[in-house]
This record gives structure tokens, C-alpha cells and sequence, in this order.
């Protein structure tokens, strides 16, 4: 339960801050690209990214991530692939929890200009033969910061090329469920690639973009990128679910090196952990318009997130009872004395999943409080605490309570317990069983989650963390042994 209208003053303050920064920025390079000759691009290279008119810098989040924002690897949770057919690029990623997630990319694979058949015929093709790059990255979630930095080699398209090192850094930051920011700034010293007998190929000057993704709607995206020293603005609107989408997109090149206006459509599909990208581009000095590229995640098992998980209806919601996990079954055994064996019966909801909850909110601090004022283990906003009938002063700033059980009832770990699964119990009701719902209005609020969803990407994001660390429970008796003894020295 942490996006609540009370958390708005500090995220304007922090949106006037972002706000500050990018303008500073953009006004420092801008000067310096109004002396500097007409820039020489490096390559983009994604069908996803190109198709979204090139407004992936504040919406990247896959392996392909570090082609346009590096941050964009922060959100992984499990590894990606991801096969560009048309450019011959590579691209994968890897989250090490709780180290950060890295990635490599390599472009231009291909042997000629056209994937498997040079020939006329194909209309799947690269845009230009050997601007090869390698690129080794990384991305860390810092706060509302996800940060990126990528470092690698480019090379010129041309026989005797030599490899030139370049440098890149991303920012990027939700601000609510509705607005998100990004900023990248490539080749920040500047990249100049040479011959081997010296003479200069090409030159990389140094990139600056920022961009925007506005939600008005779950399955409505509206994404905004602006270049600053090399002049163009590229926007595109993207409708659909997790499942599928279609996406139309535009870019706008103020520079005579360039065409003034490209345009593309195309779609994406999502199945499984399989991915589908395809675009149409029109842009004139592309010779080759279908863009395509292939997916796969892999690394943990895919939640079975849409069906009921076994013991989490509400205790007065008949239903047949489940079985429980050999996990579950074993841990009961052994010391059936357990309190929190106990209050997850009480609750009838699965233990592994109480402690996945527990984790995801306060990682087991009694005294934990969040940014926007939730408290206690189970991270319960003061109005909703009351509701439930905890007792709660009235705070002036909500993210300053007073941290005695006696006065405030959150931070007494039994009550704060039963209240939050009191509370998780009425939202898989509302949200007939459907957990990841649940979830995501648990961490959201129910007001942002309609019934048969979809979810916004945090609540999302929030939904699958609790359910892979369910997941890991199960699959690991001692580390869910571990947790429920945290767990029992907070009751006891």
C-alpha cells in the first residue's frame, strides 16, 4: 500500500527537481552542439524501440534496454533474450538479485545486408552493413531511481576500421502510476572511430535525450522522447495489455541530414515468456521498411498469476480446501507451535505466501515506514489501519508516526498482522480470487485496479515480486524456514 494521495507534494517536489536537472542539462549540451559540426548518430538499433517512434528512453525495459536507456535493466525479473532479425543484434540480460541486473548487446551480426537471404525478394534487411557494436551494462534500483551505465566498443563501417570505446548513462524514475521520467546521455566523451592508418571514419558526438511515458489509462501509453543536441522528437501511442499491443509512432528531425518526418506501426505480442515484435517503417533512406524482432524470458518459473492460489479466499467465501505445499505440510510438522502457522490458518492463507507479503513490504521490520507514511509489517496506510479498527493518531506529516505500539497500533506487529491479511483477504473477494489483482491493489490501491484488470506496470512489478518469493518458498524449504523465524522473533 504505498501510492496514496498523500505521497503528492513529495513527488511534485521531486518532479520539479527531475524537471530542474534535465533543463540544466539540456541547456549546457545544446550550447555546445550549436558550435560543434552536424553530429554523426550512432545507429539505433530494436524494432521495438524504432517502432515507438524512437520514445523508448523512458518506457525501456528488456535486454534491448541499454540501445536506448540502460536504467531500463533495473526492473528486471527474470533474464531476456531478444533477436533482432532485421539488424542482426543481440541482445540479453540478467538480473543477480540483490547485486543489480546486467546485460551485453551485439549489433550487426548479420553476414550481408538481408537476415538468411540476400535477395530482393526478403524484405527483412539491416539498415547498413558493419557499424558493429559490443556493449556490456548494468542497472540498479536505487529508491525512485532506476540507474544505467553501459560501456562497450563501436566500429566504423568500413574495412581497417578500428574499435572505439564509448560510454553511456541512464536515468529513469515513476513518478506515479500515471507519469514516468527517463534521460540518457550517450558517448559522453564524445566517441571518434579511426582507420588503422590514422585517418578519421566517423565521429560520435555526445548524445542527450529525455522522454516521457503518460498512462491516462492502464491500457492506453502515450510515449514522448526529445533529443536536444541532435535535434528531433519522437512520440507514439501504444494500446493494449501485457498480452498484446499495436502501437503507432512518429519521429520529427529538426536537421536538413536527416528526412523531416518518419512514420510506423506494428505490434507486439507476449505469451509465455515468448516475445513477438514487428514494425512498419517509413522513413525514405531506409531501403528496408519490416522490422522484426524475437524474444524469450527465462531464469524462474512464470507465476501462475491469473488462477486462485490455493488458500487465499477469505475465510467467509466457501470453498473446498486446497492442498497444501510439501513445504507447508513439513514446517507444520516439525513445530506446529509456530504463531505465524497459526495466524496464516486463522486468515486461511498459505504461509509461504504471508511470509512473500511480509518480505515484499517491510522485509520483517516491526517499525518499518515508508516513504508516504505505510507502517508496520504489512505496511498499512494510517486511513486504512482505522478502518480496521487500529488505533491511529491523526499525524501532521504522516511520514513521521510515533513508533509506539501503545499509541499507534500499527507498529504493534500482532494487530499490524492481522489487519493486513484482514485487509489482502478482502481484495482477493473483491478481485474473485484473481491473486495478482490482489497483489497489485494491495500495493497500488483497490481504486486504481479494476475488476479483470488490467494492472498498471507497478502494481504489476509489485505482484510478481511477492509471487516469485512465494515461489522460492515453496521450492526452498530453508530459506522459507529462515524467514519464519524472523518472523516469529518480531511475534515473540
Amino acid at each position: 500500500m504505498k501510492n496514496q494521495p498523500s505521497t503528492f507534494p513529495y513527488r511534485k517536489r521531486g518532479l520539479l527537481l527531475i524537471a530542474t536537472v534535465f533543463l540544466l542539462l539540456a541547456y549546457f549540451l545544446g550550447q555546445k552542439s550549436t558550435l560543434s559540426e552536424p553530429l554523426n548518430l550512432r545507429p539505433e538499433v530494436g524494432t521495438r524501440g524504432i517502432g515507438l517512434g524512437g520514445a523508448f528512453i523512458s518506457s525501456a525495459d528488456d535486454a534491448t534496454s541499454p540501445l536506448w536507456n540502460p536504467a531500463g535493466l533495473a526492473t528486471l525479473q527474470h533474464g531476456n533474450l531478444v533477436y533482432d532479425l532485421s539488424q542482426g543484434a543481440v541482445s540479453l540480460a540478467y538480473p543477480i538479485k540483490p547485486i543489480g541486473t546486467f546485460g551485453v548487446n551485439f549489433l550487426d551480426l548479420n553476414r550481408s545486408d538481408r537476415f538468411l537471404l540476400d535477395h530482393a525478394a526478403n524484405p527483412i534487411g539491416s539498415f547498413e552493413l558493419g557499424n558493429n557494436q559490443a556493449l556490456l551494462s548494468y542497472g540498479r534500483q536505487l529508491g525512485p531511481l532506476q540507474l544505467g551505465v553501459s560501456t562497450g566498443y563501436s566500429r566504423a563501417p568500413y574495412y581497417g576500421s578500428l574499435w572505439a570505446q564509448n560510454y553511456d548513462v541512464g536515468v529513469l524514475t515513476e513518478l506515479n502510476s500515471h507519469f514516468a521520467l527517463g534521460m540518457r546521455l550517450r558517448d559522453i566523451s564524445g566517441v571518434t572511430i579511426r582507420h588503422k592508418d590514422g585517418q578519421v571514419l566517423q565521429t560520435f558526438d555526445q548524445q542527450f535525450a529525455v522522454g516521457a511515458v503518460l498512462t491516462p489509462h492502464p491500457m492506453i501509453r502515450w510515449h514522448n522522447r526529445l533529443d536536444i543536441t541532435s535535434p528531433h522528437f519522437g512520440t507514439s501511442v501504444e494500446i493494449g495489455n501485457e498480452t498484446i499491443t499495436a502501437r503507432v509512432g512518429s519521429t520529427f528531425t529538426f536537421s536538413d541530414e536527416l528526412p523531416s518526418q518518419s512514420w510506423s506501426i506494428g505490434f507486439s505480442l507476449n505469451q509465455l515468456g515468448k516475445q513477438l515484435h514487428y514494425t512498419w517503417l517509413n522513413q525514405e533512406n531506409h531501403a528496408y521498411k519490416h522490422l522484426v524482432s524475437i524474444g524469450m524470458s527465462f531464469g524462474g518459473k512464470e507465476p501462475t498469476s491469473q488462477k486462485p492460489a490455493p488458500n487465499t479466499q477469505a475465510t467467509h467465501t466457501p470453498q473446498a480446501p486446497t492442498a497444501k505445499s510439501e513445504t507447508e505440510t513439513q514446517q507444520e510438522q516439525t513445530d506446529p507451535g509456530y504463531q505465524s502457522i497459526q495466524i496464516a490458518k486463522q486468515h486461511n492463507i498459505e504461509g509461504p505466501l504471508m511470509l512473500a507479503i511480509i518480505h515484499a513490504e517491510s522485509n520483517f521490520n516491526p517499525i518499518a515506514v515508508s516513504r508516504n507514511g505505510a507502517g508496520g509489517l504489512m505496511q498499512m496506510m494510517p486511513e486504512t489501519a482505522r478502518e480496521l479498527g487500529l488505533t491511529v493518531p491523526k499525524y501532521q506529516d504522516k511520514r513521521k508516526p510515533k513508533l509506539d505500539s501503545h499509541i499507534d497500533e500499527r507498529f504493534d506487529p500482532h494487530k499490524n498482522l492481522h489487519a493486513g491479511l484482514t485487509y489482502f483477504n478482502m481484495l482477493v473477494e473483491k478481485y474473485e480470487g484473481n491473486l495478482t489483482l490482489a497483489l497489485g491493489a494491495y500495493n497500488v490501491g483497490p481504486g486504481k485496479v479494476k475488476v479483470g484488470g488490467p494492472l498498471t506496470s507497478r502494481g504489476k512489478k509489485y505482484a510478481d515480486k511477492v509471487l516469485n518469493r512465494y515461489q522460492l518458498y515453496r521450492d526452498n524449504i530453508r530459506q522459507m524456514e529462515t524467514d519464519r523465524k524472523r518472523l516469529e522473533a518480531v511475534l515473540n
